[in-house]
């Protein structure tokens, strides 16, 4: 039997056993009591270390339009994916009333903006391509319509290894962009969750500095300092409070330059989150003991 042949009846038995069941993605997007937060996102390890920079509202379009999709099935609808300002809002509530802005703006740097992913597995050391094919813009029924880049599909669909997941709700209460970027980073690097009874945990061993900042975005301009303090340091602040993760860098020096980073992580639920008005609560202390 040939390669073709054998394709041939995986593509039939698959489409068989989607027949025979429903997306449930396309099932919930069409639930109007669907909560947009409550999706997954899912993409290849290779997507989630590219190297991009967008800004936090276009992060939010991206990973809420990926995140309609099902992983797993052919059936999507790739070329009509719909982003509503009303389910949007309702994931990001800071947007208030500019939420249609929001997704046209987002939408105009969807179609424009270069995305560079390693391509070593065909012999390409990069490729450079947009996220959209097509996005169509409806104002008076608020909301945006998308058409993936089918050079972008296999890197969300169909994905049997070298992918990660996780919930939409880990990463909207983000205020950051280059916090989503980084989680989703360390999300590509976790250990399998049935070897860590379902927690985040993992580490990124001898990490180049000049790429991190390139997966990131973060302007050539940036001093290590200012890389350090405005991006590393918020990140790390926002994961812990947000997400419970606790984030631990060593800096490794090359003629007194820091060029590398040694970076572990792991979801910590006994983190201390701030109280109302951003105090964390005090611990008991206990009597000190009374001197003889």
């Amino acid at each position: 039997m040939s390669d073709n042949e054998l394709q041939a009846i995986l593509a039939r038995a698959q489409a068989n056993r989607q027949a025979r069941t429903k997306n449930t993605n396309i099932d919930a997007d069409a639930n109007p009591l669907h909560h947009l937060a409550d999706n997954t996102i899912t993409k290849s390890h290779a997507l989630s270390r590219a190297y991009y920079r967008l800004s936090l509202t276009e992060k939010r379009c991206m990973e809420a339009l990926i995140s309609k999709l099902h992983p797993l099935r052919t059936d999507n609808q790739l070329q009509h994916i719909e982003l509503l300002a009303t389910e949007y809002l309702k994931a990001f509530p800071d947007a208030g009333k500019h939420a249609y802005e929001h997704l046209s703006g987002a939408g105009d740097a969807l179609v424009n903006r270069v995305i560079t992913i390693e391509n070593p597995s065909e012999g390409i050391a990069k490729d450079k391509l947009t996220l959209m094919a097509r996005v169509r813009y409806q104002p008076k029924q608020g909301k945006i319509i998308c058409t993936f880049n089918p050079l972008v599909v296999p890197h969300l669909i169909g994905l049997r290894e070298k992918f990660s997941s996780y919930p939409l709700k880990k990463a909207v209460d983000f205020q950051s962009s280059y916090t989503w970027r980084f989680y989703e980073i360390l999300a590509s690097w976790a250990q399998p969750k049935k070897d860590t009874k379902g927690s985040i945990m993992g580490w990124i061993k001898n990490q180049s500095v000049d790429e991190l900042r390139e997966m990131l975005g973060v302007p050539d301009s940036y001093s290590w300092g200012k890389f350090d303090t405005q991006v590393l340091q918020v990140a790390i602040n926002e994961l812990r409070n947000k997400s419970k993760i606790a984030v631990f860098i060593e800096r490794i020096k090359t003629n007194r330059k820091i060029t590398h980073l040694n970076i572990s992580f792991i979801e910590d639920n006994q983190v201390e989150m701030p109280l109302e008005g951003g105090e964390t609560p005090k611990k008991k202390r206990g009597r000190k003991p009374q001197e003889a």
